[in-house]
């Protein structure tokens, strides 16, 4: 290979990785810290402890309640905005026409209103609702904020899908719940599942609207790093943040495995 050719090919690379390091090198700076032997942020001194790991299993310290608390809530924000999500978006691709542009830029406003006013606004709603410091006020303004993400990663997947196939199972006589589940929904799975993901993340790290409609009942994750950070910088921070780092590689590596293994069966 000509050193031209060499230059013009690793040179992107370097400067790529390079990007790469700058971005992901200060994240792997919690690990050492989540392993010191100090009730402080700061890199072990004297040795390697795991206290702070086990601080997070320990239920009375807060730390436990609040992750199931935030999975949980994730969980169902998911479940019933990719559900809405999926019905949206099959029903205005379907339909067409003007209302559906209209619908969506109703659906797309809560990314668009700054989240400060939009708590603003949900605190005066929901102390009329009686829905404060509730478990179903919490998941449904987090069903509110996630579900334009998953109108939009479902809209993606039927952009792609060739309208001819519906029309061709009608032509066959196939009922409308029938082409929605053996046609429609068998194509669109990629974004359904995207949409799903994208509303679980949304929701376990929604913060700014938590922390105006939720007070003691309620107390998610985010809620209670944001309070520990008040009172004092408490080194299980940076054990949450490297648990959390393990399990996004741990399901990077998952999926990755998975598609190699795809790609080998089809050849």
């Amino acid at each position: 290979m000509k050193p031209r050719r060499i230059i013009e090919v690793g040179l992107p690379r370097l400067l790529a990785w390079c990007l790469l390091g700058f971005l992901f090198v200060p994240i792997l700076v919690v690990i050492p810290v989540a392993l010191t032997d100090r009730d402080y942020l700061s890199l072990p001194q004297d040795g390697v402890s795991m206290q702070h790991f086990a601080a997070l299993a320990d239920w009375s310290k807060g730390w436990l309640p609040s992750m199931l608390t935030s999975a949980g809530i994730a969980l169902a924000c998911a479940a019933i905005a990719t559900a809405l999500g999926v019905a949206f978006a099959v029903g205005a691709w379907a339909a067409g026409g003007w209302w559906p542009s209209l619908m969506r830029i109703l659906l797309l406003s809560p990314m668009i209103v700054p989240p400060i006013i939009y708590a603003v606004g949900m605190v005066k709603l929901w102390a009329r609702l009686s829905l404060l410091d509730s478990y179903t006020g919490v998941v449904l303004v987090h069903v509110v904020l996630a579900l334009p993400l998953t109108v939009l990663a479902i809209g993606a997947s039927l952009s792609n899908l060739d309208q001819r196939l519906v029309q061709a199972a009608r032509s066959l006589g196939a009922r409308p719940m029938t082409v929605f589940g053996k046609v429609i929904l068998p194509n669109i799975v990629p974004g359904v599942a995207a949409g799903a993901l994208l509303a679980f993340v949304a929701s376990w790290d929604e913060i700014t609207v938590t922390l105006f409609i939720t007070g003691r009942a309620v107390v998610t994750l985010p809620r209670r790093i944001w309070t520990s950070i008040q009172d004092a910088v408490d080194p299980a921070l940076a054990a949450i943040a490297t648990v959390l780092l393990v399990v996004t590689v741990l399901a990077l590596v998952a999926r990755a495995l998975i598609e190699h293994r795809q790609q080998r069966q089809k050849f």
